[in-house]
């Protein structure tokens, strides 16, 4: 990963970071309660979001995602997901969301999803959908804390 400088904070706590080639990212103070956690956004819609998770230089979390699913069960949304370049109102498939090992069960992933989840009302975003991987059901209880329902075989989806 490249090194990045701080170059300015503005009245709204964002940071923009220089990087040596001279590019400016915008990163937001993360509300997490870690203190100089900062969160990198999507400037807009797109086919895939990314969002990611720095303490100092070093990303620590990530979250990306799609207009478009592989989920069959899935397909209505994705065919109204494939115009997500051109216009609000259509509907993400959460690939990922990670947090780095040491990092977890901190409330990162808990902020960066409601980062994600901000985003997606802010550009109108019909809603978010995907899967809960895994046996945990703390895990499906953190997306239904978060407002997604869930089916029998663990698909999750939040409306707007």
């Amino acid at each position: 990963m490249a090194q990045v400088f701080v170059s300015q904070l503005n009245e709204n706590r964002d940071i923009y970071l220089e990087e040596p080639i001279g590019l400016f990212t915008m990163f937001q103070i993360l509300q997490c309660g870690i203190p100089d956690l900062k969160v990198t956004k999507p400037s807009g819609l797109a086919s895939s979001l990314f969002f990611h998770v720095y303490s100092g230089t070093n990303a620590i979390g990530f979250a990306q995602l799609s207009s478009r699913s592989e989920n069959n069960h899935r397909r209505s949304i994705a065919r109204r997901a494939a115009n997500a370049d051109s216009a609000p109102g259509v509907s993400y498939c959460l690939k990922i969301i990670e947090v780095s090992q040491n990092y977890r069960n901190q409330g990162i992933g808990s902020a960066l999803l409601d980062e994600v989840i901000g985003f997606c009302k802010d550009e109108q975003v019909v809603s978010i959908f995907g899967e809960a991987k895994g046996e945990s059901k703390e895990l499906r209880r953190w997306y239904q804390g978060k407002g997604f329902d869930l089916d029998s075989v663990d698909n999750i989806q939040l409306s707007f």
